[in-house]
């Protein structure tokens, strides 16, 4: 269920001798013979005749002649249920025999049998409905709900999570097993126990026990080219986990891979052409792109419309596990396929965004993604707004600027708009071929000094009354000063450096000054 594959293999559904006995229990009185199995490999019920041939992986019901003591031989991998007292051999290589202890009319019992083939036949050919249709993965969840009657989340190797059971959102005691600080914390507790590695390796079902995560869980991993890249989880919150739990989630597994691989593979051709041609553009900066406004045209994209482009930092997790093509989805899906484009490029995702398209506004775009980088841990930097093709490679380094500036000097902040650290890049552009020191003004320097030698405030004295915009009164009250100390001070600053910030040259160096060795200081 869990094996390399794209393949789109649509399965039969069949049951185990655990979900026979479990689903019959309430309405019969059984004894079985040997120990209940979880293979999910049965897949017929039929009447048996004395003298039949008994097939593997089929469900037989007898009723025994009046006079035959004919020992019955049950092959291994059949299933018998005996109407009264029958004699069978029980060997270790025999089938399973159901022993039918009360009153029952074999027809009953097979009706029964039958109904809960139908039952799980009606999910599987659901499951089959949805991967040739669906847009995502929340109804495979969904759909699957009735059958283990517990929530399933299905995740990245990086705990970024891609889908979960609708009855999460409905349940508060639930919001925590998608919510990504309480998911981070329980992964940070179980990875310093030195398992995760193991774990990730398994193949098949297997169990996390309680202590680790808050609940029991279920968990099955996928994988693609050896390597793990996804985890459907099961968690017992509002049911008891079923013997037969594991096996069942295996098989859903199946489906859930398929329909992950189309889902990727599948992209709205709009979507796949416009990252080929704006990668094509951005890797080749200087390049004559006369034919980018026909090619954009043929999607609507016109050289009038409005756009902007974002550059989110991915990490290398995100990267090894492919979540990044999800990431991009999602963003698609969230601002609209027709009104923005989002692909891997470099080290990061680059998104293209037509306001025009989306009849909105860079703001309103910016606040749906808020959210969602809240939650993924996602910076983003975003360019000024533009129209025309002609240096959309300009803009997308105008954004990759503002995420790269940005993260330095405001790492709590999720977005970065250039136009925001656009003095802080020029500063450290104009200091990056000379020392910072002898990029700044040599007064200013003198007047820190000065400060040093003395212990005066002089330097910060200045600092204040510039970003006061020249006002004596507010820089007075910043300090805490009288406003005569504080014209003292300006004149004992005249006397040591001369400076006239009624100059307009002479006021921006100084400010640039400043914000120089405020950077400088920072680092």
């Amino acid at each position: 269920m869990y094996d390399d594959t794209k393949e789109e293999v649509f399965l039969i559904m069949k049951l185990s001798t655990a979900i026979l006995a479990d689903k019959l229990k309430s309405k019969f009185g059984l004894q079985n013979k040997k120990a209940l199995s979880d293979e999910l490999h049965l897949e017929q019920v039929l009447f048996y005749d004395d003298g039949d041939e008994m097939q593997p992986d089929k469900i037989y019901i007898y009723t025994q002649k009046p006079g035959a003591a004919e020992m019955l031989v049950v092959p291994e991998r059949t299933v018998l249920f005996c109407m009264g007292k029958v004699h069978t051999r029980n060997t270790e290589n025999d089938g399973q025999v159901f022993q039918v202890i009360d009153e029952t009319s074999p027809f009953t019992l097979l009706n029964e049998i039958q109904r809960i083939f139908d039952y799980y036949d009606r999910w599987e050919k659901r499951l089959q409905e949805l991967t040739r249709q669906a847009d995502n993965i929340q109804e495979f969840l969904d759909e699957s709900f009735r059958i283990f009657l517990n929530p399933i989340i299905v995740s990245s190797a990086d705990y970024f999570v891609i889908g979960y059971s609708s009855v999460i959102d409905t349940r508060e005691e639930l919001s925590s097993l998608v919510d990504l600080d309480s998911v981070i914390q329980s992964s940070d507790e179980y990875q310093n126990g030195k398992r995760i590695l193991n774990q990730r390796k398994k193949r098949g079902a297997y169990y996390l026990p309680e202590y680790i995560t808050g609940a029991r869980t279920l968990r099955v991993n996928l994988f693609e080219n050896a390597q793990f890249i996804y985890q459907i989880m099961m968690v017992e919150s509002l049911s008891r986990f079923k013997s037969y739990d594991g096996a069942l989630l295996e098989y859903l597994s199946a489906y859930i891979q398929t329909a992950l691989a189309r889902l990727i593979d599948s992209r709205v051709e709009i979507g796949h052409r416009l990252d080929r041609i704006l990668s094509d553009i951005l890797s080749n900066p200087g390049r004559d792109n006369k034919s980018a406004e026909k090619w954009f045209s043929e999607f609507g994209w016109l050289a009038t419309h409005r756009y902007f482009c974002v550059s989110l930092k991915v990490n290398s997790l995100d990267w090894a596990n492919m979540t990044v093509r999800f990431i991009c989805k999602h963003m698609e899906s969230m601002l609209g396929k027709c009104g923005s484009c989002a692909f891997q490029y470099e080290n990061n995702i680059a998104i293209f965004v037509n306001l025009t398209l989306m009849e909105s506004g860079a703001e309103e775009v910016l606040e749906k993604m808020e959210s969602f980088l809240k939650d993924t841990f996602l910076k983003a930097g975003v360019s000024n707004e533009f129209t025309g093709f002609e240096q959309l490679d300009a803009y997308y380094r105008q954004a990759v600027t503002a995420l790269d500036v940005g993260c330095r000097r405001k790492p709590y902040r999720w977005i970065y708009r250039f136009d925001e650290v656009a003095l802080d890049y020029v500063l450290e552009r104009s200091s990056s071929e000379l020392p910072v020191r002898l990029v700044c003004s040599d007064r200013i320097l003198k007047l820190q000094a000065y400060d040093e030698a003395h212990h005066t405030d002089y330097y910060h004295t200045l600092k204040t009354y510039v970003e006061s915009q020249l006002n004596a009164v507010q820089t007075a009250k910043k300090l805490f000063i009288h406003r005569s100390t504080f014209l003292y001070r300006m004149e004992k600053i005249e006397e040591l450096v001369k400076l006239d910030l009624n100059d307009y040259d002479t006021l921006l160096y100084v400010m640039m000054t400043f914000r120089i060795l405020e950077q400088e200081e920072q680092k």
